[in-house]
């Protein structure tokens, strides 16, 4: 069967790679999501592993459509019985990408039409709708011409994980965070640091990623329990297997941020945990670093500051004092950060020494952010 799961804009290669190592073949990265062929167990699993996407969809439909009358015919000729039955409610959601002369909610009502009038005429039932409470949610994405439907397997997004008790307001999604980990180079035997921690999600994902574990099989309720051509599956099972390839080790990541409000919100995601990660977080200042780190780091891995978010007076004066504070401190490691004023910061990391290898564009809802990696010389 195919499926899609999604992801954020520039972020995609990350997500694919990570869903072809859980799969037997291979996933293909597109435009904010990424498609793969596999089994419902394999779907199950994914909903359950994967730690850099946010939703996992099972594929009706993939087709060209340009108008409102196109979208529901196609989605007329569905057949919805596998996946709804005689007694559940569905709502249909609705996005769309690109010009049109109709809105997501125009789109969200033919499908939702076409879904009626196709269950009715192959089974004789009128399905119920639940907007608010659906059992089952059929999502229609259409990006310019291209029209995807699609079964929500997962519920609510798999970013909101289960250890997580409060956030900061300038928090980074934790599928953002998991993937700058792996963005970084970082493997298991090194050490990380984040010194603008924050709510701590970046070194939370840390151990997440080193140690193997499976956010999804924490969560209550996936919505894949709910649609009827999963009821064979045995979901129990794949849930126990994944829980026990679980790495007991831990793993060094250290989060270091001058707010003590922030400090509390890590420690209660990390009590969350409820295991022993090697995650550390510490009060400090980060200009002052250097009297905080006492050992070798390898990766250091932050999200500084927004200026939109935090109103920077001086953001390139703040940037590379920054910098060259980590500099300092960790003068052999490389640096990954992620941030919304790419000229400003790139002029910060060339004052404070450091070389960008790589940048990316990464689209977090309407905010355009970029993901430096860079060493110093």
């Amino acid at each position: 069967m195919r499926f899609f799961a999604t992801t954020f804009s520039g972020l995609e290669d990350i997500a694919a790679a990570e869903l072809s190592n859980l799969l037997s073949g291979e996933a293909e990265a597109d435009v904010g999501k990424v498609f793969f062929t596999a089994s419902l167990e394999e779907c199950v699993k994914v909903n359950y592993a994967a730690q850099t996407v946010n939703r996992i969809f099972l594929l009706l439909l993939r087709e060209h459509a340009e108008t409102l009358d196109e979208i529901e015919r196609l989605a007329a000729s569905v057949d919805f019985g596998e996946f709804i039955d005689r007694e559940q409610s569905f709502a249909v959601r609705a996005e769309r990408v690109g010009l049109h002369v109709f809105t997501s909610l125009d789109i969200a009502a033919a499908v939702g039409k076409a879904v009626i009038d196709s269950y009715r005429a192959s089974t004789g039932v009128r399905l119920r709708v639940d907007l608010n409470n659906p059992d089952i949610e059929v999502y229609a994405i259409l990006r310019n011409t291209e029209l995807l439907l699609g079964v929500n397997t997962t519920g609510e997004s798999l970013h909101r994980r289960f250890y997580r008790r409060g956030f900061h307001r300038a928090a980074l999604s934790p599928t953002v965070a998991n993937t700058l980990v792996r963005l970084s180079g970082w493997r298991r035997h090194m050490v990380l640091l984040d010194p603008f921690t924050g709510s701590g999600t970046i070194p939370l994902e840390t151990a997440l990623y080193g140690l193997a574990i499976s956010p999804g099989a924490r969560r209550e309720n996936p919505s894949f329990e709910k649609i009827p051509v999963f009821k064979s599956i045995d979901s129990a099972k794949i849930r126990e297997e994944l829980l026990k390839r679980e790495d007991p080790g831990t793993v060094e990541a250290i989060g270091i941020d001058v707010s003590p409000k922030s400090l509390n919100l890590a420690l209660d995601s990390l009590e969350t945990f409820g295991r022993e990660t090697g995650v550390r977080f510490v009060q400090g200042d980060v200009f002052r670093l250097v009297e905080y780190v006492d050992r070798e780091v390898d990766k250091v891995v932050c999200n500084p500051p927004f200026g939109v978010r935090l109103r920077l007076r001086e953001p390139e004066k703040f940037y590379t004092e920054a910098f060259t504070a980590i500099a300092q401190a960790c003068p052999h490691a490389s640096l990954t950060v992620i941030v919304n004023k790419p000229v400003i910061v790139l002029k910060a990391l060339e004052k404070s020494g450091y070389i960008p290898l790589s940048v990316r564009k990464v689209l977090l809802g309407d905010l355009s952010s970029y993901i430096f990696h860079s060493v110093h010389v």
